[in-house]
């Protein structure tokens, strides 16, 4: 008992050192886990805190990417704005730009090219103005300009020639009027002429006939002109009786010299006697028309060549520009209609009246080169198909006519040539004979010039001209309506 009881107290306190020692330990495995779940919570708050400043950080990058993508956008939308409204700007700036060039255009083809074309209608050779801006010429503006200007231009051309054609028929009819009158009135001078012997009287009535026959002349191409028949059918004639009769249809015919180189009896039949006369008539007076006076006279020369016959024509006057000579080419073509408001003013209406004759009976005019006076020359080309050969016993040429050329003798050791046989390089023609007609080869040829006449032996000329004129109206005279028109 006693060593329980002495050994009571270190029990005690070995119990309570266990009992210490086990509360240490708790403690200290309380502290532990404290000391872990502390550990544990700072390592979930640091993860909570960087979780939340991820989150923060993924926040303001959101917001910050939104805010980008935001201000992008804007910027896009504000670029694309003031790209529209340049663009806007640029092209209000080119409609603009357009409208004054499309204004500038109107006003061109309106100031210029309408009047250009006006005048180019009237003269060919002025060409018509083209858009005042090259770049327009291929456009639809620029297509749309030519039609305007075509469709002007056919208006205008139907207009000019209804109205010509109007001017025209009232014309032909009253030439035709006033030709006959003129005919009349020829023939009423030709009674005085034999009614009276006056010398004084005959000398008045023969320049009242000359008088009329150059206002026949005038008055005579002017229908032409308009599509009139020439006027009179004739005979068969002497080519050389024509030319002297066209001569003698002109003023100043004294001024114009004719000789032949003919050494047959050529003739033009009947259907082209008057038109060849009113085309020589009209060359002639308009070489004498441009040679002034004083000069040497007017040349013809009548000639046959292998197509036909020729009448050439010289004059020493004051020559044509190449714009006449332009004009009148196209005027002798016959190829071009001939509007009368187009041959100037005055009218040119010369050789307007030769193309008529020459598209109606095939004859060919030139006017292209000078004469060897410095002036113009004029050839008429008369076609085979409308020569003959004159019966000169039936149908003698006149007094007034220029006489034919002498044919050479031939050489001896040569063959004797035909009685018909014409000039080298020349054609046969056929022989018009009439019924008891001998061919006159024993007719002297006149040689030499022609000696001056006294008045009374240039009287009796005249009256055998006028006598020869009368007989030829009484064979083929024929009223204002005899011919067709063209």
């Amino acid at each position: 008992m006693t060593d329980i009881s002495e050994a009571g107290p270190w029990v005690l306190a070995l119990a309570m050192t266990a009992a210490a020692l086990a509360l240490a330990l708790l403690h200290l495995r309380t502290r532990r886990s404290n000391a872990a779940l502390r550990a544990e919570a700072r390592a979930e708050a640091q993860a909570a805190a960087g979780r939340y400043q991820a989150l923060e950080a993924n926040a303001r990058s959101s917001a910050q990417a939104a805010a980008q993508a935001s201000e992008t956008r804007f910027r896009s939308m504000e670029a694309t704005l003031i790209a529209e409204a340049q663009a806007a700007e640029r092209a209000g700036l080119a409609a603009r730009q357009q409208g004054d060039r499309v204004s500038g255009e109107l006003a061109h083809l309106v100031d210029t090219r309408l009047p250009g074309l006006v005048t180019h209608l009237r003269h060919r050779h002025v060409p018509v103005p083209g858009t005042q801006d090259p770049a327009l010429a291929h456009t639809d503006l620029g297509a749309l300009l030519e039609r305007a200007l075509n469709q002007v231009a056919q208006v205008v051309v139907d207009t000019e020639e209804r109205v010509d054609a109007g001017a025209q028929a009232v014309l032909r009819a009253t030439t035709a009027e006033i030709q006959a009158k003129s005919y009349r009135l020829q023939e009423m001078i030709e009674e005085a002429q034999f009614a009276f012997d006056d010398p004084e009287i005959a000398k008045r009535l023969v320049s009242m006939d000359r008088t009329n026959e150059e206002n026949l002349r005038q008055i005579q191409a002017t229908g032409v002109l308009c599509g009139a028949w020439p006027g009179l059918t004739r005979n068969d004639s002497h080519l050389g009786d024509i030319v002297a009769g066209a001569q003698s249809r002109i003023a100043g015919y004294q001024r114009v010299q004719i000789t032949s180189q003919l050494s047959d009896p050529v003739g033009v039949v009947a259907r082209a006697v008057e038109p060849l006369a009113v085309i020589v008539a009209e060359l002639l007076a308009n070489a004498v028309h441009h040679t002034p006076q004083g000069t040497r006279p007017v040349d013809v020369s009548l000639h046959q060549v292998q197509a036909g016959a020729c009448v050439v024509i010289d004059d020493p006057g004051v020559g044509m520009t190449d714009e006449e000579r332009e004009f009148a080419a196209r005027m002798l073509s016959g190829q071009q209609g001939v509007l009368l408001t187009h041959l100037g003013d005055p009218p040119r209406a010369g050789f307007a009246t030769i193309g008529r004759l020459v598209q109606q009976f095939g004859f060919t005019v030139t006017v292209d080169k000078p004469s060897s006076y410095g002036g113009v020359r004029a050839v008429v080309f008369v076609p085979d198909h409308l020569l003959m050969l004159m019966d000169e016993v039936a149908q003698p040429m006149s007094a007034m006519s220029p006489a034919l050329r002498k044919p050479e003798p031939p050489r001896q050791e040569s063959p004797a040539p035909s009685p018909a046989a014409g000039p080298a390089g020349a054609i046969e023609l056929p022989r018009r004979r009439r019924q008891r007609a001998v061919q006159d080869t024993d007719r002297p040829a006149p040689q030499g010039p022609a000696p001056a006449i006294t008045p009374d032996q240039a009287a009796l000329t005249w009256g055998a001209w006028q006598t020869g004129t009368l007989r030829g109206f009484e064979d083929a005279h024929t009223d204002q309506e005899e011919g067709t028109q063209s």
